[in-house]
């Protein structure tokens, strides 16, 4: 991947060119903050979104992460950096709730395209706006991509002309009673396991971590509920 110059009134890479002022306001308009802590463990850069969940100011630049952070997780946050620059993880994310809202914090490790750890990336949002979408059923039609939130009247959803209101259910065979829909899941007859998806995992009652952890998240790593 070619490395991007700045030329003076863009920064050129293989993907397009940006404007630095054109770059400031996407950092302030995508609908998550970001936070770096660099190479060497101190806060370098924070995006200026308005309305941020973790609050930042200027001053604190230059700090040591290790004075960003109370003693008692101080050995957390140094875990989760030290695993990203050794190499044995990518990334660790944690749901958590924020000024009476839901927020997905992820932190990444940031790496030359050599693997050289560069620092850790912090991606924070509210989620609050996908969850009630789903609440709301805006994925409950997968198959055309309709949702049942779209209306109650029945007319057809004019993107995909798949209508609100369900079919009827399927005509039996006369010579079988059995429904011309696909039949119940197969089983596998070495293990008798059915050979649909398996159940979501159950969640753990201590952190409300699933027991099927994410790529990247370690379930040691927290609960916290720190920002680095």
């Amino acid at each position: 991947m070619a490395k991007p110059e700045f030329d003076g009134a863009y920064i050129n890479m293989a993907t397009g060119r940006l404007s630095l002022l054109e770059v400031q306001q996407i950092f302030s308009t995508i609908p998550f903050e970001v936070d770096l802590i660099d190479h060497a463990d101190h806060f370098s850069w924070y995006s200026n979104k308005p309305n941020r969940e973790h609050v930042r100011r200027p001053d604190e630049l230059g700090e040591n992460v290790q004075d960003c952070h109370p003693a008692k997780v101080w050995p957390i946050v140094k875990g989760i950096i030290d695993s990203f620059k050794d190499g044995s993880r990518d990334s660790v994310a944690r749901p958590l709730t924020m000024h009476g809202h839901r927020v997905y914090i992820q932190y990444y490790a940031l790496r030359d395209e050599d693997g050289n750890y560069l620092g850790t990336i912090e991606f924070t949002g509210s989620v609050e706006p996908i969850l009630q979408a789903y609440e709301k059923g805006g994925w409950s039609d997968a198959a055309t991509g309709a949702s049942k939130a779209d209306g109650q009247t029945g007319q057809p959803d004019a993107s995909t002309g798949a209508s609100a209101t369900e079919a009827p259910a399927a005509a039996p065979d006369a010579s079988t009673g059995a429904s011309e829909e696909t039949a119940a899941p197969a089983v596998d007859a070495t293990t008798g396991a059915s050979e649909e998806e398996a159940a979501p995992a159950k969640p753990d009652a201590s952190t409300g971590a699933s027991e099927s952890q994410p790529a990247g998240t370690d379930p040691q790593a927290g609960p916290f509920t720190y920002d680095l």
